[in-house]
């Protein structure tokens, strides 16, 4: 019997009694109060009781509810481990509360597999004020201790996660930015498998990784059998053509295709990418062969001009040499003493070497720093998968090279999401209980660089200025990144850019921005879908911790009683 019920009890007896008293006429005053005075002193004893009986009530729901979610995010599925967790976890939450007595016989924690909570159910018994005490007529007032009872559901989250991980892998990541990267990555990875093994779903969990820099390889290259998605087309009706003579932003003189290219050098494509044309580079698009706008271009770094004789690593005159010349240019005439009649002949010069393709023949030494692939040494990225060994592999193979191009990074994450090709590997849009998420770590600003040579710059997977990807044709340094910036999230509201599109569309774009330019964070909390999916990190050690937020928050698991 409750405390409540005992009371109540003795009450009725009380009240009877003293209606029977006040019918008998020899009833006195003092008798009647010697009889309620009892009465109204267990009442009020029996009070504090239940009113402490209702502090420990609150103190064991907070108990157990904090158990009960230790329980559900363990991976366990047997009620044996889950309830060992949580038993654990319920009897350190009660210790500093001595007068409250566990009974573990009576404390449950089971996994319903229909629902995916993990219920939990206990008791615990407590001192009474008033025990073992006899008031005649009204009998045994209170047991010596009182059962309280709480109940706790944790939700195990239903909801299907895919997570793109967009990691920067530039030269400023070297050192303790990238080892700190990959130990936050790996723990996140770690902790998404944890959930997904725990979870009533199939397939609850999947991750890609897209290790980017001015480039991105989207494949493991090794090949001139590329991808359908990929385009050897001879010409190229977006900004920034590549074979085209007519047109001034053409890479070449005459019309023949990246792989063709690669093919005549007696090498292979290295696997990376450059951006489509605008619209495209920031639009959830599938390449159609049908508009050679959509489809995904070779990176294909070129021959840059000799000086004097093959190969030499220096300069035109007064001017900055990019350092990937590796062929002959096949000219006759010297270009290292000012044999040009004016500064337009030896500019005209310096583009006919460039563009020349007769050049491209078989050659030996081609590697990623030194050829058309220069600057593709990159960790190729990881589709949509739950293979998080595989994943893990690939964080620690991750190395730092290159300039940072965060939009190019950011839509192959966007890709690797989408139902839509080139991958096709997310499922649909809107579908019920799928949440799409994009992590974009960065520790550097969007960079084109900017030279003092007529190429105006290294080639990158924007080409040169001068091929108008960026829709300009010129520019400084900071000209360059006000427009990738802008590209990415544009600072003028209703102008389309990639992060209001991945918005749109649906998916949650965390952001982590590592020691970066008060522009950078602006930039980068505005592509955030809010103020708390945006995470900034002042030094190399602050890495992990901003990981460990995002990965918490993906966990998604709640207290519904």
């Amino acid at each position: 019997m409750t405390v409540v019920e005992k009371i109540r009890s003795i009450a009725a007896r009380g009240a009877s009694f003293l209606v029977r008293s006040a019918h008998d006429t020899a009833g006195n005053v003092a008798v009647i109060f010697a009889l309620v005075l009892p009465l109204i002193i267990m009442i009020t004893l029996g009070g504090v009781d239940i009113s402490r009986a209702s502090t420990v009530k609150m103190n064991l729901q907070d108990a157990l509810d904090a158990a009960t979610l230790a329980a559900a995010r363990s991976q366990f599925t047997d009620d044996a481990r889950i309830t060992e967790i949580g038993l654990n976890s319920l009897r350190a939450n009660l210790a500093p509360f001595s007068d409250i007595q566990l009974l573990e016989e009576q404390t449950s924690f089971r996994l319903n597999i229909s629902t995916g909570a993990v219920e939990a159910d206990t008791r615990v018994s407590v001192d009474t004020l008033v025990a073992d005490i006899v008031l005649p007529p009204y009998g045994a007032a209170l047991d010596d201790r009182l059962l309280v009872r709480a109940r706790s559901e944790v939700l195990r989250s239903n909801n299907r996660i895919e997570v793109a991980l967009v990691l920067d892998n530039t030269g400023s990541m070297s050192g303790q930015k990238l080892t700190n990267t990959k130990a936050a990555a790996i723990d996140l990875i770690n902790r998404l498998e944890a959930a997904d093994g725990r979870s009533i779903e199939t397939d609850a969990i999947k991750i890609s990784l897209v290790p980017f820099s001015q480039t991105v390889r989207v494949h493991q290259g090794g090949t001139n059998s590329p991808p359908t998605w990929m385009s050897n087309a001879t010409t190229h009706t977006g900004g920034g053509a590549w074979s085209s003579s007519t047109n001034p932003h053409s890479m070449f003189s005459t019309a023949v295709g990246r792989f063709t290219l690669f093919q005549n050098l007696g090498t292979t494509w290295g696997g990376c990418v450059e951006a489509r044309p605008q619209p495209f580079d920031i639009r959830d698009t599938a390449p159609s062969s049908g508009d050679q706008r959509t489809m995904f271009v070779p990176y294909f770094a070129p021959d840059e001009p000799d000086r004097g004789d093959y190969p030499n690593f220096s300069t035109w005159q007064n001017w900055q040499y990019e350092g990937n010349n590796y062929l002959n240019d096949g000219r006759p005439g010297s270009n290292s003493s000012s044999p040009f009649s004016s500064a337009t002949a030896r500019n005209n010069e310096w583009f006919a070497r460039l563009r020349n393709t007769a050049k491209y023949v078989p050659t030996s030494g081609l590697n990623t720093g030194f050829g058309p692939n220069k600057g593709c040494n990159l960790q190729p990225l990881i589709r949509l998968t739950d293979d998080y060994s595989a994943l893990r592999a690939a964080v620690n193979n991750m190395t730092a090279n290159g300039n940072t191009n965060v939009p190019l990074g950011a839509m192959w994450g966007w890709h690797t999401l989408s139902p839509n090709a080139p991958f096709g590997d997310g499922r649909p849009y809107n579908s019920e209980r799928l949440q799409k998420i994009i992590i974009i770590m960065t520790d550097g600003e969007n960079v084109m660089s900017d030279t003092n040579s007529p190429s105006d710059g290294a080639y990158n997977g924007l080409g040169y200025i001068w091929q108008n990807r960026l829709g300009i044709t010129s520019g400084n340094a900071d000209t360059r990144r006000s427009r990738m910036d802008g590209r990415l999230d544009h600072p003028t509201a209703g102008t389309e850019d990639l992060c209001g599109n991945m918005k749109d569309s649906g998916i949650q774009v965390y952001t982590v921005a590592v020691q970066v330019d008060s522009a950078s964070q602006t930039l980068l909390r505005r592509c955030a879908s809010s103020d708390d999916h945006y995470f900034p990190v002042d030094s190399a050690s602050g890495i992990g911790a901003a990981f460990d937020r995002i990965a918490g928050a993906i966990e998604n698991l709640r207290i519904s009683r």
